[in-house]
Formats: structure tokens, C-alpha cells, sequence
């Protein structure tokens, strides 16, 4: 090898590292167990925003106590743009509300970056309740005030958080019967032990066909092709009844602005996609195409008004 091209080595490796950094697989680090309702989301999202972004991006299920430690693996990785969490509001609203004992800030600890979808919640009642409108199922719980109550998939989730919000804003006096998981209240609705339940289409729609529980309202501000022909809350007469599950991308703190841009642009680009919008709505999720001022802002609203809920009811995460 002679002097010229042993000189031209360092010039060849400094041109190289760009192109070696960019082959690495981007981590998309999902909270939640493989096959669940969050995770069909990521699977739709991710091969994407690997193509807009030119790398793959790698699935990775870390379920458990809360999405805690899989949030943990993001707030603790390089900001690189190679690990991005999948988050919903349970994550970044939901869990700060209720005074959960967090080991980050989430607000200081991550950049957001992309809000890429919203699922609304159904007032739900069992077949059992003799009422086929929010109207009627609130003339109804008054008129057996402490008698009736409505089901959730534990303390401080998301479907008791609603619950208590329809409560409260009806003043209906229902009584909160938390279960491990929302199977459970369909099955208790089935037998009528239960008579309401606020949950996402995904997981209602199966339930509202076979008859188990009848659809009242749905808790987006406008009407939603998620639940064809379901008035909204404030239609249907209980107006502040509004609440949707977000899906969005963070990374961590620190992250360069023009890296979270490009990131950013790629998540918006995808969203753009239209079969990618139609198998979304085909799992009962708004398809959004946000940037990361729009996640931050739906995140705090959230969170903001879980918090005064919480307050005044004094709901705690449980232990």
C-alpha cells in the first residue's frame, strides 16, 4: 500500500462511521406483553417507520409492574435515537396522577416525539339494566343510589379512572368493584353482578355484537367510526364525559433537535399511510399523525385531568 492511500484511511473510516451507525437496529421497547391490544400496534407501526427512517426497527415486549421498568430501559438509553418507547397514557398520565412511585420525570426524562394514535372509551352497560341510553342509565343509577355499581380492571387503571368520572359527573353514587383485568367484568356483566363498565372499542366490540352489554356513549368530543352509530357522552346528555388513550413515541431526554425532528417526520410520514390507518381502525385505534408538541400536550392534558379527579376522590395507585 503506498503513502497516498495509507493517508486516505482515517478519511475512509471517519466517512464510514454514519453508514455504520445507521445499519444498527432502531429498539422500539413496548410496555406491554406480545399480542395484546398495544402491541398489535407497535407491529403495524414499526417495519414503517424503519423504511421512512432507512433501518429496521426491532419489537422488543418488556411487560410488568406498570410499564415501569420497560420505560426505565428508554429514560436510562443513550439518546441516539436507537431506543424509543411506545407509551400510552397509562405511562405518561395515568400513572403520575394517581401517584404512583415513579423512578423518572415524564416530562424531564424523555423528548417526545411523534403522537401516532387515540382510542375513546364506551359507556357500557350490562343486558341486564333495563335502560338503552346514558339519559335512562343515569335516571336509573339515581333512583338506587348506592345500589349499583360498575366494574374495572383494577385501582387506579384506566377504566376505574373513567368510571369514577362518569360518577362524579352524574352524581350517581355507583360503587367501584376493581377485578385483575377487564375479562372478569364481562364475565360478571354476562350474569348482571355488574351493570357498567367504561372500556376501549377494541375489547368492547366482541361484547356489544353477542349481546352481553349494551353501548350508551362513547367519550371522544365528536362522534368516532370506532363505534359506527354510538353517541358521544356530551350528546347523549352528560357533557365533560370526555377521555381517549393515546398511543405515542418518546425517547429519551437530551435528545438533538434535528434528530428528533427526523424521527418525528418519519413517525408522521408513516401514520400518513392509508392501509396503515385502516388496519389501525380495524383494532379500534384513531389513527393521529402529531409531532411531539402534540404528544406533550395530550399527555399533560391527560394527566392534568386525571390528577384533579384523583384529588378529589382521593384515588391512589394501589401498592
Amino acid at each position: 500500500m503506498n503513502r497516498r492511500s495509507l493517508l486516505a484511511l482515517p478519511a475512509l473510516a471517519t466517512l464510514a462511521r454514519p453508514a455504520l451507525a445507521q445499519a444498527r437496529p432502531t429498539r422500539l421497547i413496548v410496555p406491554f406483553p406480545a399480542g395484546g391490544g398495544t402491541d398489535a400496534v407497535s407491529r403495524l407501526f414499526a417495519p414503517l417507520l424503519g423504511q421512512r427512517l432507512g433501518t429496521t426497527v426491532v419489537i422488543e415486549n418488556r411487560p410488568g409492574a406498570g410499564g415501569i421498568p420497560a420505560t426505565e430501559v428508554v429514560v436510562r438509553a443513550p439518546a441516539d435515537g436507537l431506543t424509543l418507547l411506545l407509551a400510552t397514557s397509562s405511562i405518561h398520565s395515568t400513572a403520575p396522577a394517581t401517584g404512583a412511585n415513579l423512578p423518572y420525570d415524564v416530562e424531564a426524562d424523555f423528548t417526545p416525539l411523534a403522537l401516532i394514535g387515540s382510542s375513546p372509551s364506551l359507556v357500557l352497560v350490562s343486558k341486564t339494566v333495563p335502560v338503552n341510553d346514558l339519559r335512562g342509565f343515569i335516571a336509573w343509577a339515581k333512583a338506587r343510589r348506592g345500589q349499583v355499581n360498575y366494574g374495572s380492571s383494577g385501582v387506579a387503571t384506566t377504566p376505574h379512572l373513567n368510571g369514577a368520572l362518569l360518577d362524579s359527573l352524574a352524581d350517581l353514587g355507583m360503587v367501584h368493584v376493581p377485578y385483575r383485568g377487564t375479562g372478569a367484568v364481562y364475565a360478571e356483566l354476562l350474569r348482571g353482578d355488574v351493570h357498567a363498565l367504561l372500556d376501549v372499542p377494541a375489547t368492547a366490540a366482541t361484547h356489544i355484537q353477542s349481546g352481553t352489554v349494551k353501548a350508551l356513549a362513547v367519550t371522544s368530543a365528536q362522534e368516532t367510526p370506532l363505534a359506527p352509530g354510538v353517541p358521544t357522552a356530551e350528546a347523549a346528555g352528560l357533557p365533560g364525559l370526555i377521555s381517549e388513550t393515546w398511543f405515542g413515541i418518546f425517547g429519551p431526554a437530551g435528545m438533538p433537535a434535528d434528530l428528533a425532528s427526523r424521527i418525528s417526520q418519519a413517525a408522521q410520514d408513516a401514520m400518513a399511510d392509508p392501509e396503515l390507518r385502516a388496519r389501525l381502525l380495524g383494532l379500534g385505534v384513531a389513527p393521529r399523525a402529531g409531532d411531539g408538541q402534540a404528544l406533550a400536550a395530550a399527555a399533560r392534558q391527560e394527566r392534568e385531568r386525571w390528577t384533579d379527579l384523583v384529588r378529589r376522590l382521593n384515588i391512589r395507585a394501589a401498592d
